[in-house]
């Protein structure tokens, strides 16, 4: 069939092995220890269903609880920035194009510095490299909470500060993600991963509201100053972890080589290219929306930041169900179906936010994407970790971020088309651009569905 051309003939079947386990190299002996289930529960415990202790099985693991509280702090920085971000340069300047521009002085260093933190993650002992990112990191909301307390703030100070975040995350996301099969063992992966989920989605359920409420108070300054001391505990995590030594050998050479190495594996693996295709569904075009939720709650609805911080909290429902729902499962047999399912299923709900001309339609809509941007990203992200080998990881979990990065560039095309013709309008095109891209993964690698 002519479809067979496309299809990755020559590659070993994609099924992936569901019970196999690291090998005991990778794991510690007090870790493999805290791993096994308890012999008994206690009298609390026996109150609450067995299934909710599943769905947290991981943080029985003493390194990846640590790793997994400083991402529910690092978390509710990252929403407090979002809001008191989007908020500030919509304030200065009362367009969505701007809004979205900033958001790409975040992503430019993510097309760059996120492939190089990729190659770093392969190369460097992760914890260390982890340290010094989250310092940089919390430098620059420092830096933000003292111009803005300071009324020193100027609008290219976002910029600069936006692009020095954004440099930080980039290098922040492959070198964190490929530590987690470090951690945990291979029948937990996907509990991991979606405990991830959890710890965004958790803290976004009360925490953009608070920062909303924080900011009408007082001053958006003040979201910084949360956001940098949830650092320093961020910090403080992190230094506590102890990473079991790798199964591979830490390679050595020229980066740029290295570098060259990951993209030529991607190529050769057709499933992980169409991982990554796939993603710029959902987590690039998709997940721009974000950009328009300022004009949306002002111009459309009449209101002001604090329905924009109530909306971004309703969506996290979504996000913790979905979250919730993987977590608790021991295994997820059809990744692709649900891959594919998720990504459609955001776009429809884009779609109908394009006509939701009443307050109350937002609600149900703004749910919806967040229980498919969970299920979405635990979905792709344990299938790449799986087929991926460690001495790879970083580089091919880094270029699930040219996904993110071009989030922004559909954000500017999006807030561009809002300006102009109305934010339904912008709601419109992402959502056909979204389900454009889940055609056109199924057109090019239709064994997606497979997984």
């Amino acid at each position: 069939m002519a479809v067979d051309t496309f299809a990755d003939r020559n590659q070993p079947s994609i099924t992936l092995p569901h019970t196999q386990a690291y090998t005991a190299a990778e794991l510690s002996n007090e870790q493999a220890t805290e791993q096994k289930s308890p012999s008994g529960r206690g009298t609390v415990s026996r109150l609450v269903p067995a299934t909710i202790f599943s769905a947290f099985r991981s943080l029985s693991n003493r390194n990846f609880r640590y790793l997994w509280f400083g991402q529910v702090l690092s978390a509710t920085a990252m929403h407090a920035d979002t809001i008191a971000r989007s908020w500030l340069v919509w304030d200065l300047t009362g367009s969505s194009t701007s809004v979205a521009s900033v958001l790409v002085a975040r992503a430019v260093p993510m097309l760059i510095l996120g492939l190089i933190g990729g190659v770093a993650a392969d190369r460097f002992n992760r914890r260390r490299l982890l340290l010094v990112i989250q310092g940089w990191t919390l430098l620059m909301h420092v830096t933000m909470a003292w111009l803005l307390l300071s009324g020193s703030i100027e609008l290219w100070h976002v910029y600069v500060l936006a692009f020095g975040l954004g440099a930080g995350m980039a290098m922040n996301q492959p070198v964190r993600t490929s530590i987690i099969p470090n951690l945990v063992d291979r029948k937990d992966m996907f509990n991991a991963m979606s405990l991830n989920s959890i710890a965004i989605n958790s803290t976004r359920m009360g925490g953009p509201a608070l920062i909303a409420i924080l900011i009408a108070a007082t001053d958006v300054g003040w979201a910084y100053v949360w956001a940098a001391g949830a650092f320093v505990v961020v910090l403080w995590t992190t230094a506590r972890i102890t990473i079991p030594g790798r199964t591979s050998k830490l390679p050595v050479g020229n980066p740029v080589s290295q570098l060259i190495e990951g993209f030529v594996y991607i190529g050769r693996h057709r499933v992980i290219l169409a991982l990554v295709l796939l993603g710029l569904g959902p987590l690039a075009i998709g997940f721009s929306h974000q950009v328009l939720l300022p004009q949306l709650v002002e111009q459309q609805y009449g209101r002001g930041i604090g329905l924009m911080g109530v909306l971004t909290s309703v969506g996290a429902i979504g996000g913790l169900s979905g979250g919730l729902f993987i977590a608790s499962r021991r295994d997820m047999p059809y990744k692709g179906r649900l891959m594919l399912f998720a990504a459609t299923s955001y776009g429809l709900a884009l779609l109908g936010f394009a006509g939701a001309s009443y307050m109350w339609m937002a609600f149900p809509l703004i749910i919806w994407i967040g229980v498919s941007q969970t299920l979405f990203r635990a979905g792709n992200s344990v299938t790449l970790l799986e087929l991926a080998p460690d001495n790879l990881r970083g580089r091919i979990i880094s270029a699930t971020l040219l996904d993110t990065a071009l989030s922004p560039v559909a954000g500017i095309a999006a807030g561009a088309v809002a300006d102009r013709w109305g934010v339904s309008s912008g709601y419109l095109l992402l959502a056909i651009g979204t389900l454009a891209i889940v055609l056109l993964t199924l057109i090019i690698y239709p064994k997606i569905k497979d997984i």
